[in-house]
């Protein structure tokens, strides 16, 4: 791990990016549909990273089966997660899309030894997710007659996290050990892109109430949030490794939720607060490694 200074700056901004897009994306649907919030988002990120690899004279891979794999990864790891938060957002807040976000590191966790033989859970880990798992049932409230707003608001939100925990063993499986992160990225936000297009055709509605806020935010999320977290992300992973550049999942829900409440005013009830501290607790367990005498 290098110096902290040459990777604290890009994981406090990322952090910041990621926990803001969720409010991002709930203003952006005051004019916007969900479809054309996703397309928005992929699009413009592609095209920033694209200005990037062409700047630096980065070649795309052409392997057809390599671009075959990575379209199934825009598929699981932008287009159908983002569509699902948008109409999830629009029916509960920015703040509980966010804590449920908290629940990507599980997912993968359990389906990664589906996909991957070397990713066999321990009794830790498995501990560990059983006590996520008591998180994601905490957030939804059942014992309390159910979460702060639409039972399927909050399904398709929690179909996101699902979405991460194929897609993130799928690119290690098949991709990312044959390119490089920045490569990779902007691939999948072109083939997420293309997947996303027939969509905003077909369910093409011109926006609504359109003022300045939701188009910010639009460009937020799609410059932002899409490219250049993307390449900040690198840094960070580069810098200080993967297991510090994955901590950001856990700091997200506490930007997200405190920009929901702060900004946007929503309530959050008790137990998803308490929930989403339970559901990092149990994925901290899992992360663990029992130390050996030396």
């Amino acid at each position: 791990m290098k110096n902290r200074s040459s990777w604290l700056w890009s994981y406090l901004s990322v952090s910041f990016i990621w926990g803001f897009s969720f409010l991002f994306m709930k203003v952006g649907l005051d004019s916007f549909t969900p479809f054309q919030v996703a397309f928005l988002r992929v699009a413009l990120g592609a095209v920033v990273l694209l200005i990037i690899v062409l700047l630096r004279k980065v070649k795309l891979p052409r392997d057809r089966t390599l671009w075959l794999h990575t379209f199934v990864a825009g598929f699981l790891l932008n287009a159908l997660p983002w569509s699902l938060y948008c109409f999830g957002e629009q029916r509960v807040s920015s703040s509980l899309a966010g804590i449920l976000n908290a629940a990507t590191p599980l997912f993968t966790v359990l389906i990664a030894p589906l996909m991957i033989a070397s990713e066999k859970p321990s009794r830790r880990r498995i501990f560990g997710l059983g006590i996520s798992f008591v998180g994601v049932i905490t957030v939804f409230g059942v014992w309390s007659g159910g979460i702060s707003g639409d039972i399927t608001g909050a399904l398709l939100c929690l179909g996101a996290p699902i979405c991460y925990g194929i897609g993130s063993p799928y690119v290690r499986k098949y991709i990312s050990h044959k390119m490089g992160i920045l490569e990779q990225s902007v691939m999948q936000l072109m083939c997420a892109s293309l997947i996303l297009v027939p969509f905003e055709i077909f369910f093409f509605k011109a926006p609504h109430d359109l003022t300045i806020s939701p188009i910010l935010a639009i460009l937020a999320l799609g410059i932002l949030g899409s490219g250049l977290a993307n390449l900040m992300m690198n840094i960070v992973y580069r810098d200080a490794g993967p297991t510090v550049a994955s901590t950001v999942t856990y700091v997200i829900p506490i930007i997200s939720t405190s920009a929901g409440v702060l900004i946007l005013k929503e309530n959050v009830a008790f137990h998803e607060v308490i929930g989403a501290a339970v559901i990092i607790g149990g994925l901290l367990l899992t992360q663990q490694r029992v130390k050996r005498n030396t």
